[in-house]
């Protein structure tokens, strides 16, 4: 009733005004936007950049909205959302800055240009200067750096900004200005915005003659060469600027340096300067991924290694200097990558620019033309005349190492291809990468039921050359074998073999199957019920030294040149010598590879270099601790690797770092028991022990925790750390609900 009387009093009112009767026009919708404090994720489009050479003023107009299109408003409310990185493409001529050098004798002379050769580099129109060394970019903020009385961020509708910047051009002490006929560039950086402190990176390129944007003029890698191993971490290093090798060239332009100081044997302090480029640092920190037993490469110690000839390596960047008694280091090795292997991150480049990927640059065959002299100076330091000068009517010239090593004129001595071997190119190999040439095969394959015995020929060849026990001090065998209905698993314990070399340069092994360990049957039994064979080779070869050339062994066994390993693929083979069926696996070795390329290392080992797959990692780990193993690496919580040391580098959620589309799913889950711990003899059931991998790990902090996790587990009829026979006689039921679909949901991978 009041409702009534209500209505009706306001209609008398409205009536009393003098309504004629009409509605009015609609008035605008309302803007749908949501504000900057209530998003979590944002997206950055820029729609346009251009540099008003009159007037000195850059101009971006950007769209800024959430991660579901709805534009994002109040940043012109904030004190420092944003940061702009402006630039060109230009010559590292324009970047040179002279120096002043003093010979043995004590004379000093100015270095006032390069002969390394001249290369297009990027070039920033804002640098950051500390005494003489030009110290990366200085960032332009827009409601920091806005001359007073002047609106250089404003808001323009529907979650579109712009932001103007006057005389943002400040080189410092480098003489070069805006050039309309180069590529110019801006990174916009969101900076922590709003009260959930979002993050954002874009670039942006464009021709000034046609005001149209183009890609990235100077791309030099692939973005999956650092993601590969970056797996699932938005930024690699900075807290918000991004994870691609251009981007960070915004700021570590290439000639950008820091100044660094150390401490010698004596405690005397050491200062150098550090080469602050992208690919200066890039370099320098995964050449500390340097195991105890690859710094028997020839000349590490006195090359990379050594503090007087390389202080950046030596102070800052080699992270295993500290070693035990034994040499082996105490700290972590960090990088899983070979140190010297040029193509983790440089991959699939040829040497001509027809077929280079599409989405790099020409820029990308610059490793291969040798005029660089800091690239090489990154990871060898000043080794051997590596600040070598060159002086005629026109002045001193910086030209390093260049002035032998090339490969552009048939000089054997070339730098580009002597970080890999069997490249068949005029030019030194690394030894040490030469065991990868060496092919494994089996033959005359025999199973005598009665004693229980294995036997058969491994043949190792290097193209047509047979490499026979006078090239190879160790050769070690591993047997297992498959299902042959359902291999989703290896079925037996670990097996002993004996390798002895025949007269014609190949090896006869004899395996005793008869061991069972691990509370695993013996091998016998498995090959017996018909199982197919699993046959992996693990060997050194010796090498000349900065060759792909074998060199007998000394009487005493040892090798006068560079041991190379060679873990093998694993071979599925049947009785008789035909292809047998694979051992089925839900992580795809390429993931895994593209980390590790083809150095597989874990720890020191040689067994754990070269060539193998995940089946050759199973034959040892899979037998009798195989998950424990898993949970070591995977099972810390948050991150991907259990291991401190690389940590930083893969997030746990992100189940695609190691599995393709839905392999991860406990469809694939194996039908054999998984060993839990390897100090016991305890054995998870198999879906158990893939959830439980991560979520028993003593570092899972969700919902109670692991002793929840094992609990629920358990409930669901799954065994964690059971008996074998426990493990084998389970009824889980974790599948019922935690199918492809819910774990993809549940992980964030949709």
């Amino acid at each position: 009733m009041k409702s009534a009387i209500g209505i009706s009093a306001l209609s008398f009112a409205l009536a009393g005004c003098g309504s004629d009767g009409e509605n009015g026009e609609d008035g605008n919708n309302g803007e749908i936007a949501v504000h900057i404090n209530d998003v979590t994720a944002v997206k950055t489009q820029v729609e346009l950049a251009s540099y008003d050479e009159a007037n000195s003023t850059l101009t971006i107009e950007f769209n800024f909205t959430n991660l579901n299109g709805v534009a994002v408003t109040g940043l012109e409310e904030l004190t420092d959302p944003f940061r702009v990185s402006f630039g060109r493409m230009g010559t590292r001529a324009e970047a040179f800055l002279p120096y002043e050098i003093t010979d043995s004798e004590g004379n000093s002379s100015t270095v006032d240009s390069r002969a390394d050769g001249e290369r297009e580099i990027w070039l920033s129109y804002r640098n950051k200067q500390k005494d003489t060394l030009v110290t990366g970019t200085d960032n332009w903020r827009p409601n920091r750096n806005c001359q007073e009385g002047l609106e250089c961020l404003e808001y323009l509708g529907s979650g579109k900004y712009r932001i103007t910047a006057p005389d943002i051009i400040d080189t410092k002490s480098l003489d070069y200005g805006y050039d309309a006929t180069q590529v110019q560039g801006v990174y916009l950086m969101t900076y922590g915005a709003g009260a959930n402190k979002v993050k954002h990176v874009e670039s942006y390129y464009w021709e000034p003659t046609t005001e149209q944007s183009v890609s990235s003029p100077k791309l030099v890698l692939e973005s999956q060469t650092c993601t590969s191993c970056h797996v699932g971490e938005d930024h690699i290093r900075h807290g918000n600027y991004g994870n691609t090798a251009d981007g960070c060239l915004f700021c570590h332009t290439d000639y950008t340096q820091y100044s660094g100081a150390g401490t010698d044997e004596e405690g005397n302090e050491v200062n150098f300067t550090v080469d602050g480029s992208i690919k200066g640092l890039v370099h320098a920190i995964h050449t500390g991924a340097t195991e105890s037993d690859r710094r028997a490469l020839g000349k590490f110690d006195t090359v990379i290694g050594n503090a007087a000839k390389n202080p950046v390596f030596g102070y800052k960047y080699d992270r295993t200097t500290q070693v035990d008694e034994e040499g082996n280091p105490l700290k972590p090795i960090n990088y899983p990558a070979a140190t010297a292997n040029c193509e983790s991150c440089h991959v699939q480049y040829t040497e001509t620019a027809e077929t280079l990927p599409e989405n790099v640059t020409v820029h990308a065959l610059d490793w291969f033309k040798d005029m660089d002299a800091d690239s090489c100076q990154s990871c060898h330091g000043d080794y051997h005349y590596g600040g070598r000068t060159t002086t005629d009517d026109s002045g001193t010239a910086y030209i390093g190492c260049v002035d032998c090593h090339t490969s552009n004129d048939g000089n054997t001595r070339g730098g580009a291809f002597r970080h890999f071997a069997g490249h068949d190119k005029d030019s030194r190999e690394s030894a040490k990468e030469a065991g990868k040439l060496i092919e494994t095969s089996y033959s005359n394959i025999m199973w005598n039921t009665e004693v229980a015995e294995l036997s058969f020929t491994v043949n190792l060849m290097m193209g047509e050359e047979v490499v026979s026990a006078s090239y190879v001090p160790r050769l070690t065998i591993y047997a297992n074998a498959v299902d042959a209905v359902k291999p989703d698993a290896f079925l037996a314990s670990r097996a002993s073999s004996t390798v002895t070399a025949n007269d014609d340069g190949s090896f006869n092994v004899v395996v005793d199957a008869t061991p069972a360990g691990y509370t695993l049957p013996a091998l016998a039994k498995a090959i017996d019920n018909g199982a197919d064979l699993a046959l992996s080779a693990s060997f050194s070869a010796c090498f000349k030294n900065k060759a792909s050339t074998l060199v007998e062994l000394d009487s005493e066994g040892n090798c006068s040149g560079i041991l190379s390993a060679n873990a093998a693929t694993t071979e599925f083979l049947k009785l008789d010598g035909t292809a047998g069926v694979e051992r089925a696996s839900a992580v795809n070795y390429d993931n895994c590879a593209s980390c590790h390329n083809n150095d597989m290392v874990v720890r020191k080992g040689a067994s754990h270099y070269r060539n193998a797959d995940l089946h050759t990692c199973a034959q040892c780990h899979e037998a009798g601790d195989y998950n424990s193993m898993i949970v070591r690496v995977h099972g810390t919580f948050g991150k991907a690797h259990g291991r401190e040391d690389v940590q930083s580098l893969v997030d746990t959620k992100t189940c695609t770092a190691c599995h393709d589309n839905s392999d991860y799913s406990l469809e694939n889950a194996r039908s054999t028991p998984m060993r839990w711990n390897r100090k016991d003899e305890t054995f998870s059931s198999p879906q158990a022990g893939v959830c439980a991998s991560c979520h028993v790990s003593s570092s899972y902090d969700i919902g109670g925790g692991k002793d929840s996790a094992k609990s629920h587990i358990e409930g669901m009829g799954g065994v964690v750390a059971g008996t074998y026979t426990e493990a084998m006689l389970n009824s889980e039921s974790c599948l019922t609900c935690h199918n492809a679909e819910k774990v993809a949901e549940n992980h964030m991978l949709k």
